[in-house]
């Protein structure tokens, strides 16, 4: 636990939940991209193309996190009470 009272394993593990949720959001969309295209479906096949990418992006955008919250846990100075 930090001097201010957040909790850096609970930190990861959270983040780790958003990385986890976006992946299996990314498999879900593929799957239903192979179903629609199984019945010539375009245009939702392309909003599905378009959502994986916008995925794809969020996970990126995480990437290295662990590394950042230890980074970032290390820089932040001690609170004391007066």
């Amino acid at each position: 636990m930090h001097d201010i009272g957040m909790n850096m394993g609970q930190l990861e593990m959270s983040v780790r939940q958003i990385d986890d949720s976006i992946q299996l959001a990314r498999e879900w969309s593929h799957a239903l991209l192979h179903a629609t295209e199984n019945y010539d479906m375009e245009r939702i096949g392309a909003k599905l193309e378009a959502a994986m990418d916008a995925l794809d992006a969020a996970r990126a955008a995480l990437d290295g996190y662990a590394g950042a919250i230890e980074a970032d846990h290390n820089s932040v100075g001690s609170v004391r009470l007066v």
